[in-house]
């Protein structure tokens, strides 16, 4: 055949389209034009070069053959460009290209294939499908994915109303679609959804379609980044009918010990399980020596033991290992029944893990109250920080850390709120994230209309725990369990929490409204005796004309924390050995505006940290002091002055005490007319 590309003439090219009956003839190749799409258009006819375009100025090009195409150069389907087939024919002696980000619909029964005269794509030259492409089989017949369909995608999408059946293994790497009532079947081949550091595949099932068959293969990987050793990672299964043994890895295999549920001192067991559900009736009937949340944990018996959908486990678990789940993945409405135990052990029960049971994210302000009666409007997700040790993250009612999604094969706890003996929680399809692309940022959504606090606790090193404090029309300064997170203790020990009116602790708590009466109590808990550092997050939305302050009630001092966000303090050996209560306050009052007098300054401390103090001293004021001249003396215990005449700056003055002896010293600070004085210890 002579060349094709308008160097020579023909004197006739005649191409004969089987089962198509279609015949084009022309003396002069170079007569034929070259078609670029980059905008949506209906195409047909006989070109030379065709293009679909990826985005340009005037959007992406979407090619919709309405009618036989034939191509006697090189198609090619671009990057962000989409080319649909619709059951026309797609012929000529051209080649194909379909490059990496382009889409191809595919409407023929057979799909796509390699060579030959068959398949939604015909043209006689090379046909090169990416492996980094999206694939629609969007057919009125029932269709196969064909021999040519990669064996890895990007998106794999099937809009028919009939079933895909797949011809061979297949790894999608973004999204799966099944979007419309024909199924996607598995035909006995592997589907691999993996999960990486990128990002972890999703499955959409947006109407009544399935994934059909049990050999799906659904991954969870895990984030190092605060964790890269052994930990403690909340699992479900994304699949059904699976059991315990689907958690083994190339390096982890489940350690069981039913001796742990019976035993008086489970910590002891040898060997320890790796594996854990939770059973909050074992408050009511276990005895042992860990705390009441603690006694929900249970080993299961054997590997056999099933993964019950909807369910979550604890697994002592690598970051290294990435577990992957096979079989049935999940889809449709599914509840779970929870319950709270009655009697003495009621106010510690109600907790539950539970997880998400689907083969994608779950956005946990898409579930209404309607699919959670009776339970709190919290949800919790732990975050690992070493083997035994990390955080639960808290979210209720569009407030708290992090992101409301909670990812493909996720436990996360809730509770039956107090009162209540029964609740439950539905799973619905319309909960589930449906783009690749919202998984992987954290997203907290719109931004922060109420008024907010956050302060967030931490010691010299590791995790820091969040307490939210925000006003919100129909909270009250009791336990709401629409507007309220209970805390749930950080294995860590370290704990920051508000108390609710009745004492209960909070790790998120909503108020009516912030007022210069509002006065929080604040419960902190710490793992042991040390310097820890008190830090205001966000600052959001307060009313106006009012700031936000810590007091400390050892150190008498009150911090505006829109001018100090950081407050350090020292925790005793025997103070670290219980919850402190009763030293921490958040108070509201009136704002300290930059022409603030040294009369406005009265009713405000002097702030003084470390205290105690060791090597180094600081000594703050309020930015609003201005140009008023501020000067600082110490005294000792018995009123002689160590220290005379030490200039200050309101941001902040560091001094040197190394050589002063151990004790009780006063800071006096003269700020215009008006004296401020402190006491600070020196060890």
């Amino acid at each position: 055949m002579a060349d094709l590309d308008g160097d020579s003439d023909l004197d006739m090219l005649v191409a004969n389209f089987a089962g198509n009956s279609v015949s084009v003839r022309f003396n002069d190749v170079s007569t034929l034009t070259d078609l670029v799409v980059s905008t949506p258009q209906n195409v047909s006819g006989t070109y030379r070069n065709v293009t679909v375009t990826g985005p340009t100025t005037g959007g992406a090009g979407t090619a919709t053959l309405t009618g036989a195409l034939a191509v006697m150069g090189t198609l090619t389907v671009q990057d962000g460009g989409t080319l649909l087939t619709a059951c026309q024919p797609l012929t000529g002696v051209g080649n194909f290209v379909l490059a990496a980000g382009g889409t191809l619909g595919i409407c023929d029964p057979l799909g796509i294939e390699q060579t030959g005269n068959t398949g939604s794509v015909r043209l006689t030259g090379t046909r090169s499908f990416s492996n980094d492409a999206s694939y629609i089989y969007n057919g009125t017949v029932a269709q196969v994915t064909g021999g040519a369909l990669p064996s890895q995608v990007r998106n794999l999408t099937t809009t028919n109303t009939n079933n895909v059946t797949l011809n061979s293994a297949e790894k999608v790497m973004q999204a799966l679609t099944v979007g419309s009532t024909g199924n996607l079947v598995l035909n006995g081949q592997t589907l691999t959804l993996p999960s990486s550091a990128a990002g972890t595949a999703l499955v959409v099932n947006s109407s009544t379609g399935r994934v059909q068959g049990n050999t799906a293969l659904m991954q969870r990987y895990l984030d190092p980044s605060v964790n890269a050793g052994v930990g403690y990672r909340h699992y479900s299964a994304p699949v059904a009918a699976t059991t315990v043994a689907d958690l083994m890895t190339a390096g982890f295999a489940p350690v069981l010990n039913g001796a742990y549920n019976s035993s008086a001192s489970p910590g002891q067991v040898t060997p320890f399980p790796t594996v854990f559900g939770y059973d909050q009736n074992r408050l009511a009937t276990t005895t042992n020596n860990y705390s009441a949340f603690d006694k929900g944990w249970v080993s299961p018996l054997a590997t056999s033991d099933a993964l019950a959908a909807g369910r979550g486990y604890t697994v002592n678990i690598s970051a290294a290992e990435k577990v992957d789940f096979a079989g049935t993945l999940n889809t449709g409405d599914l509840t779970v029944a929870l319950a709270r135990t009655a009697g003495p052990t009621a106010a510690d029960g109600g907790w539950a893990l539970v997880g998400n049971p689907y083969p994608a994210p779950l956005d946990w302000t898409t579930v209404a109250a309607a699919d959670r009666p009776n339970l709190d409007a919290a949800m919790y997700v732990f975050e690992s920080s070493s083997q035994y040790s990390g955080t639960y993250r808290a979210y209720t009612n569009g407030m708290g850390g992090g992101s409301p999604l909670i990812g493909s094969s996720q436990g996360f706890f809730v509770r039956v709120s107090p009162g209540q003996t029964t609740g439950s929680l539905t799973f619905r399809n319309a909960q589930r994230i449906t783009s690749y692309t919202t998984q992987v940022p954290v997203r907290r959504g719109s931004a922060e209309t109420r008024p907010l606090v956050q302060l967030n606790l931490q010691g010299a090193a590791g995790p820091a725990d969040a307490l939210f404090v925000y006003a919100e029309t129909g909270a009250t300064a009791g336990l709401d369990s629409q507007y309220d997170a209970m805390k749930l203790p950080n294995p860590s020990g370290l704990n920051l929490t508000a108390l609710a009116a009745n004492g209960e602790a909070q790790a998120i708590a909503g108020l009516a409204k912030l007022t210069t009466a509002t006065v929080v109590p604040l419960s902190i808990g710490v793992p042991a005796a040390g310097s820890y550092t008190l830090r205001a997050d966000q600052l959001l939305n307060l009313p106006t004309g009012l700031d936000a302050y810590l007091f400390d009630a050892q150190t008498n001092q009150q911090i505006n924390l829109r001018q100090q966000t950081r407050y350090t303090f020292s925790v005793s050996p025997q103070q670290a050995l219980q919850t402190i209560a009763g030293r921490f306050e958040l108070r509201f009052g009136p704002a300290m505006g930059p022409l603030a007098t040294a009369a406005a300054l009265a009713g405000f401390e002097l702030m003084l940290y470390p205290n105690p103090a060791h090597a180094k001293l600081t000594i703050s004021l309020p930015n609003t002091a201005g140009a008023i001249a501020m000067k600082a003396g110490i005294y000792n215990s018995l009123g002689q002055q160590v220290r005379a005449n030490i200039p200050l700056s309101t941001t902040g003055t560091t001094l040197d005490v190394s050589g002063l002896a151990k004790g009780i010293y006063t800071i006096r600070v003269q700020a215009g007319a008006t004296p401020m004085v402190k006491r600070v210890v020196i060890e």
